[in-house]
């Protein structure tokens, strides 16, 4: 048994003297609505935060209660005129944001003695309802809130459900060599489009509107998760 422990003990002094971190995922996760009223019409603040030894995003899954709707793709007209940063679509604006995140080649470590050069960059962010693909469509899919982080990334986020069954809002970012933690994300959901169509209205019974997220991690099968609770008021 003293032989184990020397060993684990001899392991951790060699790990910490020659910084190498043991990998971890604790990210933290935060939501804000701006109305609580049953049938109101929130605002959405989402708030995603990474710490630098923390495991890479893989995927972001949040899901909304029975009983809330979220505007379709049909509900929500194309922005008018083309708008030539949008390769994906020309939907209406429903949000943005800023992404705190680092970049650079010490993101992907090279040779060794190779200069680590990385620095941390803030980007904005510009969500907008893309008009669903046939195949899209076929799949079930409700509306399409696309995340453009470019030129860092863009991100498809897939709106799928019903009032009757309830909502999965769900996405995975593309992975990148010149990317890595830390990564603070903070965006928001309007309350409604450039046209004034409202994107999501709470339920119009219950006490209580009560919503889970889940983030799962690029580099193992690591899954952290959420619940928001929110008091509904008449």
């Amino acid at each position: 048994m003293r032989a184990h422990k020397l060993i684990g003990a001899t392991l951790a002094a060699m790990l910490a003297v020659g910084g190498i971190a043991l990998a971890k995922f604790e990210p933290k996760f935060d939501l804000k609505l701006s109305d609580l009223k049953r049938g109101g019409n929130p605002q959405a603040d989402i708030h995603l935060e990474f710490a630098a030894d923390d495991e890479e995003i893989g995927a972001f899954k949040m899901t909304l209660p029975k009983g809330t709707n979220v505007a379709s793709d049909e509900d929500i007209p194309d922005a008018a005129g083309p708008i030539p940063t949008r390769s994906e679509g020309s939907g209406e604006e429903i949000g943005g944001g800023t992404v705190v995140i680092r970049v650079g080649p010490d993101c992907r470590p090279g040779p060794e003695g190779a200069l680590p050069i990385g620095t941390e960059v803030t980007l904005d962010a510009t969500i907008y309802e893309r008009p669903r693909t046939d195949a899209e469509a076929d799949e079930g899919v409700h509306a399409v809130w696309f995340l453009d982080l470019e030129p860092a990334n863009r991100v498809r986020l897939l709106v799928k459900g019903s009032p009757q069954t309830g909502w999965t809002v769900e996405g995975a970012p593309t992975p990148s060599d010149n990317t890595c933690n830390p990564l603070t994300v903070d965006l928001t959901i309007n309350a409604k489009s450039e046209s004034g169509v409202p994107i999501i209205t709470n339920p119009t019974k219950g006490k209580k509107m009560v919503i889970t997220a889940e983030i799962v991690s690029q580099d193992s099968p690591a899954v952290a998760t959420f619940k928001k609770v929110f008091k509904l008021s008449k």
